[in-house]
């Protein structure tokens, strides 16, 4: 079996110090370190995961992450050969901070786990399927182009019919649809045949790109003003506010789901159900069987309808982007932060709309949402 592509180190950091009395922006600053040796590790990336903040390590393994809005977030230190080093921060007054950062060598046991060579035909098959399920197929994935293909390898284990990605190095994605260049630190990615269910899960640093003009800057912001409105951050983040009416969703309780049609459907009010985290900025949200999402402010895509209804005939939710989701089994809770990132990702199943949209349709974190 393919171990470890999934583990990586997590951990909790409650950073409270005395705050410098004028800097104009946060820092957080640093020393990465094998955590066997002490050797210092040179070009290591620290970034803020699913944000535009990101920095590599100078020739003696230092950083220095500069950031202009306090809040919640995990805080990623890459290096290939080890593992993932991930610590939940939240930043709340201006500060310099301090934080030495050690990282393990990381071992993988292939086992029994096939290897897809790259000149195989099967590795290009895999490789489309991987595109497919990991940027999606809506139009800003079609305008999406991953620059390093090569980078990733495809195990295929032939007793459970389940197929492993897994990358050493970041995927780096050009996303022309958003203006955004992106890498991706893939830490899992599975494709079970028997189930046809996948996942995937990992960590994002953006990067904005230049715009030619202003024709190009325009067009990129509506597209990612498009992306956020109705997305599961949008979602998360009016779930904290308790304005998930006002910024134009409708939820409902589910008791049963019959091939994606909602039975026994009821309308419920989140702020009755959202309960204060374990965390001091973070909330949770409990509930049983399914919660049944509309979205009113936006239709559903072209490219949706085509892939929930290929043969073109009668569809059940043809108007409002509609997504439902559900908790995995030992789950009770989704837990979430203020700037709609989840705590938790792998406690729940998303479908509908919010399983269509992949990567390829994501902002970061700290996108600023317009008025």
């Amino acid at each position: 079996m393919l171990k470890n592509s999934f583990v990586f180190k997590l951990a909790f950091l409650i950073l409270f110090f005395i705050p410098f009395l004028a800097f104009s922006q946060y820092q957080i600053q640093g020393v990465v370190t094998d955590a066997e040796t002490g050797e210092t590790l040179p070009l290591a990336t620290v970034f803020f995961a699913e944000t535009t903040f990101g920095v590599t390590t100078d020739t003696e393994g230092r950083y220095t992450l500069s950031f202009s809005e306090p809040g919640s977030y995990e805080i990623v230190a890459r290096f290939v050969g080890y593992a993932t080093y991930v610590a939940k921060i939240r930043i709340e007054d201006e500060r310099n901070v301090r934080l030495d950062i050690t990282l393990k060598p990381q071992v993988l046991n292939l086992g029994s786990v096939v290897v897809v060579a790259r000149e195989d035909k099967d590795w290009r098959r895999h490789m489309r399927l991987f595109k497919e399920l990991f940027l999606g197929y809506s139009v800003n994935a079609a305008k999406c182009k991953i620059l390093n293909e090569e980078a990733i390898d495809f195990y295929m284990d032939e007793e459970k019919n389940v197929l492993y990605a897994y990358a050493e190095e970041a995927i780096k994605i050009q996303n022309m649809g958003l203006g955004y260049d992106l890498e991706y630190y893939l830490e899992g990615f599975w494709v079970d045949y028997n189930s046809m269910l996948s996942s995937y899960v990992g960590f994002t640093v953006y990067r904005e790109m230049e715009a030619r003009n202003s024709r190009q800057k325009g067009r990129w912001d509506e597209a990612r003003e498009v992306a956020f409105r109705g997305s599961q951050q949008h979602f998360f983040r009016a779930a904290y506010a308790g304005k998930l009416e006002e910024e134009g969703f409708k939820v409902a309780r589910v008791t049963d789901m019959e091939r994606g049609i909602p039975k026994n459907m009821t309308e419920v009010d989140l702020n009755e159900l959202i309960t204060k985290g374990q965390f001091e900025f973070s909330r949770r949200l409990p509930f049983n069987d399914y919660l049944h999402v509309t979205y009113l402010w936006e239709a559903q895509s072209h490219e949706y309808i085509q892939i929930v209804n290929p043969l073109g005939g009668s569809v059940t939710y043809f108007g409002e982007q509609v997504s439902w989701i559900s908790l995995v089994e030992g789950e009770d809770h989704i837990e979430f932060y203020s700037n709609g990132s989840v705590y938790n990702p792998l406690s729940f199943v998303s479908k509908g709309y919010w399983g269509f949209e992949k990567v390829a349709d994501m902002v970061p974190i700290n996108y600023k949402a317009m008025n």
